[in-house]
This record gives C-alpha cells, structure tokens and sequence, in this order.
C-alpha cells in the first residue's frame, strides 16, 4: 500500500515540476523582456522630453533671444544641433507669414504677375546670360506667370512676347513651346503666331487670338489661374546674332491680356563687352523698386519704418519721371519726412482708399522739375511710415512711377497706348513681415512638429504635433 502511494507521489512530484517549469519559461522570459524594454521606454521618454525641452528653447529665442531678427525673407530656414541632458536635438526653424493679411492687395487691375527668364546654347563664360559677338544662338526663353490677386474671376486671354529689336532676324524654332503648372512636367503648347513689327517680332499665345474682337483666347484649364498658382510658358529663338547687337545688352517684353500689363525689359541677354551693362540697347526703360528698414517686425509695437524708393533708367537716353505714387500697406501711415529727390512732403495723401477691398494710404509726389535720369542712373525717394500691424502676414508696398518714354511701334494693335508703357508698375515690394514659424524638433526618433506666431508681448503656438 505504501509502495503504491510512493509512487503516486513521485508521479506527482514529476507533474509539478512539469508545470513548474511550463511557468517559470514565461516568466523568465517576461522578466528579459522587462528589464530589456525598461532602458528602451526610459530612452524614448528622455527623447520626447529633449525634444520638448528644444521647442521650449526655440521659443525662448524668439521672444528673448531676437532670433526673429536673424531671418530675413518669408520660407527662409536656419537649422541648429543642442544638446539636451547629453541628448542631441536638431532644431529646424522655417519662417513664413500667413496668407491674406495684407499681403496680395493689388493697387492695379493687373493680376497675373509676368517675368522672363532666357538661357543660351552658346555661351562666352560661365555666366549663362553672357554670350560672343556675331555669334550663332538658340535662346530658351521661359514666361513665369504668377496670380497675385485673390480675384480670379477673369482669366487670362493671350500672351505677348516682344523679341529684342536688334534680333531683326530671330526665328522661332517650330514646336518648342510648352507650357507646365506649378513646376510640373512640361505639355506641349501649339505654336504661337509670328508677327513682324518695324524691323521687330513678336509672339503671340494663342495664335487664334484677335485682339480687335477679343475672340480665340485661351480655354480652361490654360486659361484659368488659381491664388499664387505659377504657369510657365517655354520656347526657343534661334539666330546669328547681327551687328546691331555688338556690344550690346538685348531685353525682351511680355503683355498679357486682358489687363495690358506690361512687363518691362526681362531676360537681358549681355552681348560682348557692353561699356555700361545696366543700359539696355532697345526699349529700355525707368524700373522702379521699393526697400523698407526694418523688414521684419514685432506684432502691435509701434515701428517706424524707413522705406526707399529707387528709380533706374535703364535706357541709353535721359529720361524724366513726373510722378510717383505709392500704396502703403493695411495699418501703415505716412508720417514723413521725405528725403532723396524731394523734401516735400506727399503733395496727395489719401487717407484710407478701398483699394481691391482693402484699406490703404495713398500716397502722391508730383515733381516739378521732374526729376531727370541720365542712361544708367538711379535716383532715390526716401520717406518714414509708421504702424503698429498686429497680425502676422507679408505687407507689400507698390509703386507706380509716371515717365516720358515714347511707346515704340512694336506694341502697336496689341491695345498697349503710351500712359500704360509710360506707367511703370513695381509689383509687390517694400515688404514687411510679421512672421510666425514652423519649429520641428528632433530627437533619437522622436519628432515635434510646432507652428509659433508673434503676438503681442510674446508667442503663441498654434499647433503641437508628436511623432
């Protein structure tokens, strides 16, 4: 009997340490995975709070630190390496501006910004603009069209490009027009009509289009622009460069219509050994353009600010300027005094004009004597603003500057009359930001991602992502 109850023990006995072994396995394995992933969570824990400590660092900066100060355009990025603890973070820090706070308020009814660019087969250096006497060339020229005005009611009808006048002989190349949106690929475009002007060529995009009935325009989705959306047009011009060109710096135009804007000279092309290179041989013309100091600012604090105004005659003849008329930006006045061409205060101040649905001064100096630029010579106007803008954006200034240049006949039947080829238009300049910032910090795989604002006495963060 107690033989037989022995060996039911020992088979017991067996059993549990069976089981106990089918238990203590796991339990030794989890105890491994503990103490291996306690080091693991620890060291992600100590990430996240390194990369928090860093967007903390970086607002610091921006209030205390005068970082703000160290940007200086809109999509500008500084990056930075700190370390934390013994932890090390990489910062990135771009700045930007919102969108539609006083920024894109265009003074004109042009609204399709057009700019040029041009690039040679045969270059003389390494400077692709720069190119030999009498020498054989195929130019690739690219139309950048930019929609600046949230108005896109009005789409664009046709595109004007005006060759330099001394080409005389330059012949489209067929098939080479394209067209691509926003940096995309480039879509072929039909060939543009070629027109013959007094010695001069011009294109014209689409061919169809009349402009005496307005009829053939562009269709959707070419003609349709979208706020900020950038088209390019390509195409090439192939020639023996003539002599007229000899020594020369050769500009080229863009129109577009419906509004007649009027490009002014684009894309030079340096021909030789010009005496002047910033004196262009044919249809040239006074460029106008617009600083401001300081071009960054805190929200709500008063701030003056300096802005110049700087006129350029880029034609071979003296040419005068008869009147300048700016728009300041929303919440920015005139407080003066002017300096440069004219001491005298604006002879027209109005005061809060709606211009394009936004409130803005108007400020005008009619000058008598005009003032007068010699070929190459830059004259300034000078004058002090004053605001306390409280929203974060881009102010832009315009211009328009009056002169007396003659239109040529190229611009003839395309509906461009002298006050428009006269009336030199600087676009969006003068800007002054209000900034905020995208703050991403970095850490040991962990990744917040900040949106900061200036406000008033301090920052505000819009948004806090963790990855």
């Amino acid at each position: 009997m107690r033989k037989r109850q022995g060996g039911q023990a020992l088979i017991l006995v067996l059993i549990l340490l069976a089981i106990g072994t089918l238990a203590i396995v796991p339990l030794l394995g989890l105890n491994f995975t503990a103490t291996k992933g306690g080091p693991i969570v620890t060291r992600q824990v100590k990430a996240m709070y390194a990369a928090g400590a860093a967007q903390e660092w970086v607002l610091w900066k921006l209030i205390y630190g005068n970082l703000a100060s160290e940007f200086s355009a809109s999509g500008e990025t500084k990056a930075f390496a700190i370390d934390v603890c013994g932890i090390p973070v990489d910062i990135t820090l771009t700045m930007r501006a919102l969108p539609g706070a006083g920024g894109i308020t265009l003074a004109t009814d042009d609204v399709i910004k057009p700019t040029k660019t041009v690039t040679a087969s045969n270059p003389s250096s390494t400077d692709p603009l720069k190119v030999a006497n009498d020498s054989t060339q195929t130019f690739t020229y690219i139309i950048r069209l930019e929609q600046l005005s949230e108005n896109t009611t009005q789409g664009l009808d046709a595109v004007y490009d005006i060759l330099p006048a001394d080409f005389r002989t330059g012949i489209y190349v067929a098939n080479s027009s394209y067209i691509r949106v926003d940096g995309g690929a480039w879509q072929a475009l039909a060939n543009p009509l070629v027109e013959a002007v007094s010695n001069q060529t011009r294109l014209q995009w689409p061919a169809s289009y009349d402009y005496s009935t307005d009829t053939g325009g562009f269709t959707s989705p070419i003609r349709d622009f979208a706020v900020r959306q950038v088209k390019e047009i390509k195409f090439q011009i192939s020639l023996s460069l003539p002599s007229p060109t000899r020594d020369t710096v050769q500009v080229n135009w863009v129109v577009l219509k419906p509004w007649d804007s009027v490009s002014g000279p684009q894309a030079p092309i340096i021909v030789g050994t010009p005496t002047n290179p910033n004196v262009y041989a044919n249809n040239g013309l006074v460029v106008v353009t617009k600083t401001s100091v300081p071009s960054i600012i805190e929200p709500g604090d008063p701030t003056a600010i300096y802005y110049t105004i700087n006129m350029t005659n880029q034609d071979g003849s003296t040419h005068q300027v008869s009147k300048i008329t700016d728009y300041l930006p929303p919440e920015f006045l005139y407080t003066g005094p002017s300096g440069g061409v004219t001491t005298e205060n604006p002879s027209w101040i109005v005061p809060f004009p709606i211009v394009n649905g936004v409130s803005r001064q108007k400020l005008v100096w009619t000058f008598s004597p005009q003032v007068s630029l010699a070929a190459g010579e830059t004259k300034s106007l000078t004058f002090w603003a004053m605001t306390t803008q409280n929203a974060s954006g881009a102010f832009y200034n315009e211009v328009l500057a009056e002169s007396n240049f003659p239109s040529p006949n190229i611009f003839d039947g395309i509906g461009v009359d002298t006050s428009e080829y006269q009336m030199i238009y600087s676009w969006n300049s003068g800007l002054v930001l209000v900034p905020f910032f995208d703050s991403r910090t970095e850490a040991d795989n962990i990744t917040i991602d900040s949106n900061i604002a200036l406000i008033i006495g301090g920052v505000s963060v819009q948004s806090w992502m963790l990855r």
